[in-house]
């Protein structure tokens, strides 16, 4: 699919985040307006998904703003870059993982990374309807200038500076149902990066444990993944450890 020369032009990545408070009464008492506002997400959320319908305000908002940008925060933003080198069979990754108790930061340093390889195509699973809005949405939130490659609003869907692993799954096929990074991982033979933790449980890491590290691990692994997904369907031997 993909050759190396296209390969090593290319930044593989993923996003973890949090609820932006730790529980509704924090935001109430934070930001009045704004729980208002979750209040009505709550009721869609309940009166659209039937798992939800008898879960409180605050049962959802510790379950579901994460998902939410305007209810959410990065909490760890990991990118990795592959490296062929003649003298070895197997490509090495190198991975970088952003992570901070303060939000601002992160987006900082994200904005770098975007900008500096603003000509690299960026690689992961779902960031089209996920992590790219929500690095958009974040940045906007704080009033950071978006860089040059998430600068894509006049741009057609091919000209998009972005590779995501959900849609070449879909082979093209526009109405495939959306298929998870660990069913992939699974079905393609590659080691599934949910052992440790899975998404859901990154907000319960984040407030109540402080463990930042664990989730910039779990992150890593993800990234390692996408990339070892990309590698299986160029058939290119997969990465085993990661670098730092």
């Amino acid at each position: 699919m993909y050759s190396p020369t296209q390969l090593r032009k290319m930044i593989f990545f993923d996003l973890e985040t949090a609820s932006g408070m730790a529980d509704l009464a924090t935001l109430e008492a934070a930001d009045p307006a704004l729980a208002k506002l979750w209040n009505k997400r709550a009721e869609y959320l309940r009166s659209n998904f039937a798992e939800n319908a008898e879960k409180s305000d605050a049962e959802l908002y510790v379950e579901k703003a994460a998902l939410t940008p305007e209810f959410s925060r990065i909490v760890c933003a990991s990118f990795g870059r592959l490296e062929f080198k003649e003298d070895e069979a197997v490509p090495r990754i190198k991975i970088k993982s952003e992570k901070d108790m303060n939000e601002l930061h992160i987006l900082k340093s994200v904005s770098t990374i975007f900008e500096k390889f603003h000509d690299w195509k960026f690689v992961g699973h779902n960031i089209k309807r996920f992590d790219i809005p929500m690095i958009c949405k974040r940045m906007s939130i704080h009033g950071l200038p978006l860089p040059t490659s998430l600068r894509v609003g006049d741009l057609k869907p091919w000209e998009l500076p972005y590779v995501d692993t959900s849609d070449i799954w879909s082979f093209g096929a526009w109405q495939e149902k959306f298929s998870s990074l660990e069913l992939i991982t699974t079905v393609l033979g590659i080691p599934s990066p949910k052992e440790d933790m899975h998404g859901s449980d990154v907000g319960k890491v984040f407030w109540e444990d402080g463990d930042i590290s664990r989730i910039a691990e779990y992150c890593e692994n993800d990234v390692r993944a996408v990339t070892n997904i990309v590698l299986k369907l160029s058939q290119q031997p997969l990465v085993e450890e990661l670098e730092s």
